[in-house]
């Protein structure tokens, strides 16, 4: 299926952190890139990317596509070394592992004057329920008109981590970064490193 045509909550997300990128970005990485969406995402805007994710298959779907621009890595984010990059974009990757692990290891690979954007799925509570119960609501309409691409990639759900305790880590672990709680599932997370740091 084309990119343009692929549809899911988190892409919905993606596209939106993706659209705007800091006007120097010349390298990014992809962080649990799966087969390659953000991947290409990022080098069609123009970026060298490197694309990281644990699972072979989904790598080899990756690289089975448009990759001009993009390396392709099979490993484990903690056990791999990458060159800290402009943009890290991580997207459905935090919800397998310790979320403070995560969040650190992520920040450790944007440059300075980098950013890191993050779309990941997050456990709801009663506090959220009302709000999730409408939206799913709304995504059951919404699907019937669009679609849902599924990505073949391993899945984790549901999400061991609340809306709260996602938004208390990045608070602690990225000061000054825009935590979004997003509909069905989703949040979203933009950081910038400050260029002397």
């Amino acid at each position: 299926m084309p990119d343009h045509r692929r549809f899911n909550h988190t892409i919905r997300y993606q596209q939106q952190l993706l659209a705007t990128l800091p006007t120097h970005a010349r390298t990014a990485i992809d962080a649990g890139c799966g087969e390659g969406l953000a991947a290409r995402t990022l080098a069609r805007a123009g970026l060298a990317v490197t694309g990281i994710d644990a699972d072979e298959p989904s790598i080899e779907r990756a690289r089975a596509q448009a990759s001009d621009g993009i390396t392709y890595v099979v490993g484990d984010i903690f056990a791999t070394e990458l060159e800290p990059a402009d943009v890290v974009y991580s997207g459905a990757l935090l919800h397998h592992m310790d979320i403070d692990a995560g969040l650190e290891r992520l920040r450790s690979w944007v440059a300075p004057g980098g950013r890191l954007c993050v779309v990941g799925a997050a456990r709801a509570t009663w506090r959220d329920l009302y709000r999730e119960a409408g939206a799913s609501i709304a995504d059951k309409a919404f699907t019937l008109v669009k679609g849902t691409w599924q990505h073949g990639s391993p899945t984790t759900w549901p999400p061991p981590h609340t809306y709260r305790e996602v938004q208390e880590a990045a608070m602690r672990i990225l000061p000054g970064a825009d935590y979004r709680s997003r509909l069905l599932w989703r949040y979203t997370i933009v950081w910038d490193r400050p260029s002397q740091a």
